[in-house]
C-alpha cells in the first residue's frame, strides 16, 4: 500500500493521522509519503514523481488527512492521479469536512459530527478522537494533570483552575504528580502555577514553552490518576486511550452560564460523565460567596479505548472488498 499522508500544522490534526497510521503499519505493509500543504509545494510533483518510482503499480493508493486546508488537495490530487497516471486511488478524510462529503471515498469522523443527522454511507465514526491506545499498567503512585486553555468550547477561568489544582494536590499528598500545560494555556496561569507549587514537594511544572526531557504520552500511559481539562477532546480520549482513571477538571465559574459556542464537544464530555468512564473535579458555590469542590470517581473497573484499532480494520476491510 502506498500511502499520502497530506499534512497541516495543526497538533489536533496531525496526532489523530498519526495514531491511524500507526496501527495500520503493525496490520499492514504500506509505504509513508508526506505532503506539506501549509508549504508552496506542487502536491502533484511529489504524487508523479514518488509514484513514477513504484515497481507494482497494482498495489493500493491511499491519499490521508485531516483539516479544511487539507481536504481539497486530497481531492485534487485524486483527480490528478487518476487523468495524468491513469491510476486508482482511495481519499481518506479524518474527521469530517465540511463540504464535499460525497467527494472522499471514506470519512472517519467522530460520532459527535452526527447527533442530528444520518450517518453517510461512506463514513465510519468513532468515539471522541483517535488515539494511540497503551496497555501498559499504571503506577499506583504517580499522576498528570494536563491543562488546556482558551476555546470555542469552554469559558476559561484562571481562579477555577487554579482553585481545583490546590484541591487535587491537596486531597492526593501520597502521589507524585506532574502537571503539564499546553500552547493555549494563558502565560499569566502558568506564572501562578509555578508560583503555587512551592506549597506542594510532590508536584512538578513542566512547561511547554520550555525544552525538557520529559515525555507527556510516557507521564500519561504510567500515571494512575488523570486530571484533564475538557477543552480538548484530543486530550481527554487520550487519556481514555490508557489504563488508570481519567478526571474531569471544571474549568467555568460555577456562577457562569453558557449561551453561545459549539456544543459538540460539550455534549460528548457529558456523555463521558454519565456513563461514568470519566470523574469530575467539581467546583460548588454555596452561600456567602463560599466556593467548595467535589470528586466524583469514574467507573472503577475500564479498559483503555482502542477506536483506532476499530477505524483501523474498517479501513482494511474497505481495501478488501
Amino acid at each position: 500500500m502506498h500511502v499520502f499522508w497530506f499534512k497541516d500544522s495543526v497538533t489536533g490534526h496531525l496526532k489523530q493521522v498519526d495514531a491511524l497510521l500507526t496501527q495500520l503499519q503493525k496490520e499492514v505493509q504500506l509505504t509513508l509519503s508526506s505532503i506539506n500543504c501549509d508549504k508552496k509545494n506542487n502536491a502533484v510533483d511529489i504524487l508523479q514523481s514518488t509514484l513514477m518510482r513504484v515497481d507494482n503499480k497494482n498495489l493500493p493508493i491511499v491519499l490521508i488527512g485531516a483539516g479544511h486546508g487539507v481536504y481539497p488537495k486530497i481531492i485534487s490530487s485524486k483527480k490528478f492521479i487518476k487523468e495524468t497516471l491513469d491510476l486508482d486511488s482511495i481519499s481518506i478524510a479524518i474527521m469530517c469536512p465540511s463540504r464535499n462529503i460525497t467527494a472522499f471515498d471514506l470519512i472517519c469522523a467522530p460520532e459527535h459530527d452526527f447527533i442530528r443527522r444520518i450517518v453517510p454511507k461512506n463514513v465510519i465514526t468513532y468515539q471522541g478522537a483517535l488515539a494511540s491506545p497503551s496497555f501498559t499498567a499504571s503506577d499506583d503512585k504517580k499522576a498528570i494533570i494536563a491543562i488546556g486553555g482558551k476555546s470555542k468550547h469552554y469559558k476559561f477561568f484562571e481562579e477555577v483552575v487554579l482553585m481545583q489544582l490546590q484541591y487535587v494536590l491537596n486531597i492526593h499528598p501520597n502521589h507524585d504528580f506532574k502537571i503539564f500545560n499546553s500552547r493555549r494555556t494563558p502565560q499569566s496561569l502558568n506564572a501562578r502555577i509555578e508560583n503555587e507549587l512551592k506549597n506542594f514537594s510532590n508536584a512538578r511544572f513542566i512547561d511547554i514553552n520550555h525544552p525538557n526531557d520529559i515525555s507527556f504520552n510516557a507521564s500519561l500511559s504510567e500515571s494512575s490518576l488523570k486530571f484533564v481539562t475538557p477543552d480538548s477532546a484530543n486530550l481527554v480520549f487520550e487519556s481514555l486511550s490508557t489504563h488508570g482513571k481519567t478526571y474531569l477538571i471544571q474549568i467555568e465559574s460555577p456562577s457562569y452560564r453558557r449561551w453561545f459556542g459549539s456544543k459538540k464537544i460539550r455534549s460528548t464530555m457529558n456523555e463521558l460523565v454519565i456513563s461514568k468512564r470519566v470523574g469530575v473535579v467539581s467546583l460548588l458555590a454555596k452561600k456567602n460567596n463560599l466556593n467548595i469542590s467535589k470528586i466524583e470517581n469514574p467507573h472503577p473497573i475500564l479498559e483503555p479505548l482502542a477506536e483506532v484499532e476499530k477505524v483501523s480494520f474498517a479501513i482494511q476491510k474497505y481495501l478488501r472488498d
